[in-house]
């Protein structure tokens, strides 16, 4: 089984309330990211999983190294990386720069030394989780076009920008353009994208398949330009 460090919004209280209460975070009122994600550790297995925990943790005035060094612990021995992704990941107002997620997810990606060992670039899996409606609409839009309107429409916006980069990111890939009359979308097949996406339901039906997934992607790391800055 792979090893899989866990990225997430530990007090996104913007997801479905539907989560089973005994998930939630501890003297929880409400489903946040983080009773998501103790489901997903259930499902998955303890034993794989490392898991980001430091949303009470300020990144003010922390250099490149102190950072490195409060997560490399967990990090260089992962081979997957899973985020989370929840409506409210990423706080309004403050630089992706200065939040945990992004951070944990560049660290992830690059190659380091660490004594005898040097980590290779995680392979990525998003975990979409539905918002407080219970929708994944704020990742997944639908076309008004007869001819596209069964594929997905992403959106970027609620995703950081090392997240949304390695989305359509295959070199050579430039999609096919929707044939419908005054339809501009761009149409992409097969694996296209190195962030693996993956709504919560369909991730909890099969976890094994969707992490294979993201490492097979990985296993073809030089097909990609895969962003590692923020």
């Amino acid at each position: 089984m792979a090893k899989v460090f866990v990225s997430y919004k530990y007090d996104d209280n913007q997801v479905s309330q539907d989560l089973d209460r005994k998930y939630w975070a501890e003297d929880a009122t409400e489903a946040t990211g983080r009773g998501y994600t103790n489901w997903i550790e259930e499902i998955v297995g303890k034993d794989n999983i490392y898991k980001g925990e430091f949303d009470e943790d300020s990144l003010e005035g922390k250099t490149e190294e102190q950072i490195w060094e409060i997560l490399k612990p967990k990090v260089h021995d992962s081979t997957v990386t899973l985020i989370v992704i929840s409506p409210g990941m990423n706080e309004s107002g403050v630089a992706e720069s200065e939040q945990w997620i992004p951070q944990e997810i560049r660290y992830s990606l690059w190659e380091v030394e660490r004594g005898e060992k040097t980590s290779v670039t995680n392979a990525l899996l998003g975990v979409i989780i539905p918002d407080r409606n219970g929708s994944y609409g704020y990742i997944w839009g639908k076309s008004n076009c007869a001819h596209c309107q069964h594929i997905r429409m992403f959106r970027k916006d609620a995703l950081f920008s090392i997240l949304h980069k390695n989305v359509f990111n295959k070199k050579n890939d430039n999609g096919n353009q929707c044939q419908g009359p005054l339809c501009y979308s761009t149409i992409y097949e097969g694996d296209h994208s190195y962030l693996h996406l993956v709504n919560l339901n369909e991730f909890i039906s099969n976890p094994n398949t969707h992490i294979e997934k993201a490492l097979e992607i990985q296993g073809k790391i030089d097909e990609y330009e895969v962003e590692k800055t923020i």
